[in-house]
Formats: C-alpha cells, structure tokens, sequence
C-alpha cells in the first residue's frame, strides 16, 4: 500500500493560510487591497489585543448571496479569468486565497449589500466552516469581524509578537496603502483610540495627515512622487516608500536608483525620505512571485533603473535650495488660531487641505516649482553660466553598482566665449595681480555678468557670508572648494587628464608591512592619479612625481590619507571613488584660513557652476537665514 495520500481539505485550509496570513498585517492589508479593488472611498479598521480581534468596514460595491457563499472557497475570484490575466494585472489581488485563508484559522464573519440590492446578507464561518448564513438590512458595503485569529493553530497564535510590536506591524502597512491610495479615506483605530485617519482628500494632504506639514514643505513634487531634502534624512531605510502602480512593493532595483541619485548629497549612514511610486505597463512586471505579493520583477530593470536615477539626480543637482537648511526664528505660543479654515470647507473630523493653510502658500509654491525653472535662473544669460548635458553619460544598472564612477560623470561644461572675463572684471584699480594670493587656480572660464550674490564678508576665518535673493547665505569655505576639487578631480580623471608633475626632491616616505602590501597591490591606482612611487628599500619609498593639484597640504599626507581609506574599500569603483574624495578633502582650503573677497567670490562662482550643493560626503554646503526670520528674531515680524 502506499504511503502518499491527499490531506484533508481543513488542513491544506491551514497550511496554505501559513503562507498567506503570516500576521495580524499581513491579514489587514489583504483585507484593505479587496476594499480597494472594490471601489471603496471609506475603509475603516479597528483593532483590538494586538490584532487578534479586527472589525473592518468599507463603503464598496458588496458581494450578492452567491459571491458571499463562493468568496470563501479557496481559488474563488472575480479578478481574473485567464493566465493571460495573471501577466496584466490591473487589481491589488488575484489569487483568491485571502478570505479562506483568514476563515481557516478565525471566527469570521462576513456582511455584505451591493448598492442595487435592498437587502443585505451575513455569514458566520468558524476554522473554515460555515455556521450560519442570513438576510440583513445593512448599508451599501462589506464590513468582516475577524475573532481568536489563530484560535485552532496554536503554534501560530503562540509565535506572535507582543502586542505592541504587532500594532506596529498594523500601522505600518495602512500607512503604506494610504500613500498608494491617497484619494480613499482610511481610518485606524487600535483599542479604540485613534491611530491613522486620511481624508482621501489627494496626496498633499495625506502626506500632512501622517507626517505633518513640516515634512510636506522638506519634500520636492517629481515625475513619479515626492523626494525629501537633507532635513528628512534618517538612519534607517524605512521612510523610503516604494510602489508599483499604487502597490506597495520592494522593489531593490528601485531603491538602489533612488541611493545612487541621492550620492553625494547624504551623509554616510543617512537615507532619504522619498515617496516613489511608478506607473508601468502592468504587462512588463510579474507580482506573482511571493504569497505576500510585495515582491515583483520588472521585465526590464536597466530600464527602470535608468528612469528613477536620472529623475533623482537632476532634481537633485542645481538645486541649492534643496540642499541647503534653514534657519528659522519659530513663533512663540502658536495655536491653531493661525491656520485657517473656512466654514464649508470643516468636515465631520476637521480634515486639513492642502488650500486651507493659507500660510502655506508661499512655501508650497516654492516646492512645486519646476525643476526647469531652476536650472534657467542658473543658465540664463542674467547669470553666470550655461551648461549641456553630454547624452553620453547614460547609466545602465547592468554596469553601475552603489559607487560607479561613470555614472556620476561631471556634464562636460561648456561656457561661452565672452569680451569680458571675470578676470579683467574683478581686477579692480586697487588690485594688482601680484597682490592676489589665491586658494586655487582662476578659471577664466567662469563668467562674470549680473551676478546675483553679493560677498559680505568671511566669518570666524572659516564661512563666506554671502547676500543672494534677498537671503543671507553661509558657505562653508573648506567645503566649498572640497566639492570643486572632486568635480574637477573627477572629470579629469574620466577624460585621462590628470596632470603629473615631477619632483626635484623626492619625497621619502616609511611604510609599515600592511601599507606596502596595500600599496603594491594598488599602485596602478596612484599611477592613474600622477603618483609616481618607486621601493627604495625594504621599508621605505620614494615619491618622484605626483599630481598637478593646487594644494597647501603636503603630497605625503595626500598619500597616507589615501592610504588609509583604499585599504577599508576592495572595488575598482570605491578604490576611485576613494581616491578623489581624498585628494579632494585634503586638497582644499582648511578653516581658520583667511581670504580675500576675491578668493571668496570666485569660490563662490566656481560652486554655482558645478551646481552641486553638498559635500561629496553629504553634509550641506551652504546655510540660509532669511530676511523674514532675521525680522523675526528682532520682533519685527
């Protein structure tokens, strides 16, 4: 006789309940996407003993008394209808498992009414069986009392978190369907206090509703959604908001495009807050990979790659608003008296739009300003410069990882020919050539028209104060001319243009064992550079030529710094990468290092050319100090 036998339709329920409902979560947001499929503008969810006990109501189209006794059935759906279907999904579920699956392992019960039906239905079922069906009087909709989840599997119920980290579980995953479903009111309540509630009033407001509005004015509206500036960034990756056609997704292709945009403008150990949700051909992805549906393919990744990164990256660079923090003077005792509401616009809960924060305005216009915009005050002819992208430059995430240098290749910067350089403009009758002490070399290249910043004066030796638009801008001198340095650094290097100058004296230089093994093994790297570096003898070499840098740092501590940090990293691109940064950082002009005007305003300008306003670190170049708030700050306003 054999040993292999059909198992029994409750226990094939549970088993495959394991895959489908893993949590209290994992069960709301199966629950939430039926809503949502149905057409649902109102979902509330109510949770009790860590989600064990659930009541969820929604205003959708309602089942009939046949759909209500087949929904329970395992495979039972009115998604799909071929597996041609299955390859062009338009709907958040499709697999027919959910309610029984939940109906396996709780005490349910389902009631429902169409909107054409004058009568409603209610079903009990109880670890997958039916105990009670009746006719009801009840609203349009659905609303499901899930009871004991978990009653009849034990281990299941016994391997649940505390009920504190499962409501976190809960509230995660409704925070996520709101975003998607921003035009579709969603209210939470856990123990019967309120958790979450959106007005289904747009984006806009959502995003105030679950973050507030400081979060919506740090945020840049772009092609597929909302990208945060440095005031968002956070330890972690878990405000960084991914989906696939309004399906909360992980997606590492999309996320990977959406770090490397961000390069250089995080700190290490910093990610941004993004909002990023993609419409695709649903043809060209399979969300058919995991039970949970969270995983999914794209048919072409370099294509998506591509896509998101490029968006990123030009949001990102001539952006100094962007990057740049704000100091602002808050008002004291503020109240709600400030924010106004109109009388027709109150709702039931008071929901806040988006047009109802009159002060908000001015701020909210900034934000949505267009990218073009920016780039235009930069390149127009009332500035300082114009510039082209050179098309060849195209990543493909098949040849890029998180530090590929060719993906971060400088634009080729083309300037135009003009009859009066900034070197005749800013020599004045006071000035002579030999009294210019300057930090790097002039580039003749940078032009001065109608510059729009005026240069106050320098700080502590260390910040230039500048006057721009009406705003009081702060650099950072050292880092200023560290991001110049690594644009300049990094563009000769792709173009195999990095000048190397020979020494008259060699530089002796005492290696321990680890730094020559770390040497030898990377010498093609400082050749590349312009370091020419022969062995002497066992333990100490000699530096005979190194790269045309203009630097007030020793080139031997140019090398131990590049030493150093190539020993921690092991591919070719973060050896580069590495190498740049510190050339670059030791290269630049220190704190407490006094310049002229001239040296700062060409700084300045040679910055507003490259167009990137952090550190090749992160950290923010420029700080801003408003008219407004210094009025603030001295009761004027």
């Amino acid at each position: 006789m054999g040993i292999i036998k059909i198992l029994d339709e409750s226990l094939s329920n549970m088993i495959a309940a394991g895959e489908v409902v893993e949590n209290p979560a994992s069960l709301i947001k199966e629950l939430l996407e039926n809503s949502l499929d149905a057409d649902s503008k109102f979902i509330r969810i109510d949770v009790k003993n860590g989600g064990k006990d659930i009541k969820f109501t929604d205003d959708g189209k309602g089942m009939s008394r046949e759909d209500l006794l087949l929904c329970i059935e395992r495979h039972a759906t009115s998604k799909i209808s071929s597996k041609d279907d299955l390859f062009n999904l338009s709907t958040y579920g499709f697999r027919g498992e959910a309610l029984s699956s939940i109906s396996a392992v709780s005490k349910m019960t389902i009631s429902t009414k169409k909107r054409d039906d004058s009568i409603g239905h209610s079903i009990n079922i109880s670890g997958g069986k039916i105990t009670n069906l009746k006719e009801i009087q009840k609203s349009n909709g659905t609303e499901i009392e899930i009871n004991s989840l978990f009653f009849n599997t034990p281990a299941r119920l016994k391997f649940l978190r505390k009920d504190a980290t499962e409501n976190t579980k809960i509230k995660e995953v409704i925070l996520q369907e709101a975003l998607a479903n921003p035009e579709v009111s969603i209210v939470l309540t856990i123990d019967g206090k309120e958790n979450i509630r959106t007005s289904g009033k747009g984006i806009e407001n959502t995003i105030i509703e679950i973050f507030g509005i400081s979060t919506l004015k740090n945020l840049k509206k772009i092609d597929f959604g909302y990208i945060g500036n440095l005031s968002l960034t956070r330890s972690t990756k878990d405000f960084i908001f991914t989906f696939v056609n309004n399906r909360p997704v992980k997606a590492k292709i999309i996320e990977e495009a959406l770090l490397d945009g961000y390069y250089t403008h995080l700190m290490k150990g910093k990610y941004p807050f993004a909002i990023v949700n993609l419409k695709v051909d649903p043809k060209s992805i399979d969300v058919n990979v995991h039970p949970s549906k969270k995983i999914i393919k794209f048919s072409d990744e370099n294509k998506i790659y591509h896509e998101v990164f490029s968006i990123v990256e030009e949001a990102l660079n001539f952006n100094k608003d962007f990057s740049t923090p704000t100091f602002e003077v808050k008002k004291e005792n503020l109240n709600f008296d400030d924010i106004k509401i109109s009388n027709e616009q109150k709702k039931p809960f008071e929901f806040f739009e988006i047009n109802d924060i009159k002060r908000e305005v001015e701020i909210k216009k900034e934000f949505d300003s267009s990218l073009e915009e920016n780039i235009n005050s930069l390149i127009s002819k009332e500035t300082f410069f114009k510039s082209e992208v050179d098309q060849k430059f195209v990543p493909v995430k098949s040849e890029v990882k998180k530090l590929n240098l060719s993906l971060m290749l400088t634009p080729e910067i083309e300037t135009e020919s003009i009859s009066k350089p900034i070197i005749n403009e800013i020599y004045s009758e006071n000035f002579s050539k030999k009294e210019v002490n300057t930090p790097f070399s002039l580039d003749t290249n940078i032009i001065n028209l109608d510059k729009t910043f005026k240069i106050i004066g320098q700080f502590s030796n260390s910040f230039i104060l500048v006057e721009e638009d009406g705003e009081l801008i702060i650099y950072d001198q050292h880092i200023v001319h560290e991001r110049i340095l690594y644009e300049k650094l990094k563009e000769e290097y792709t173009q195999h243009k990095i000048a190397s100058q020979a020494l008259l004296v060699p530089i002796k230089i005492t290696l321990t064992l680890k730094q020559i093994e770390v040497l030898k093994e990377k010498i093609n790297f400082f050749e590349d550079f312009g370091f020419e570096i022969d062995q002497f003898n066992d333990m100490d070499f000699l530096i005979r030529s190194v790269p045309t840098l203009d630097t007030k740092d020793s080139f031997e501590n140019i090398f131990f710094e590049i030493l150093e940090g190539i020993d921690k990293v092991n591919s070719k691109n973060e050896v580069i990468e590495n190498m740049i940064i510190s050339m670059s950082c030791r290269g630049a002009i220190k704190a407490n290092e006094k310049l002229t005007i001239l040296e700062m305003e060409k700084l300045i300008l040679e910055l507003h050319k490259f167009g990137r306003f952090t550190c090749p670190h992160g950290r923010p170049i420029t700080f801003k100090i408003s008219l407004l708030d210094i009025e603030k700050g001295f009761k004027r306003k």
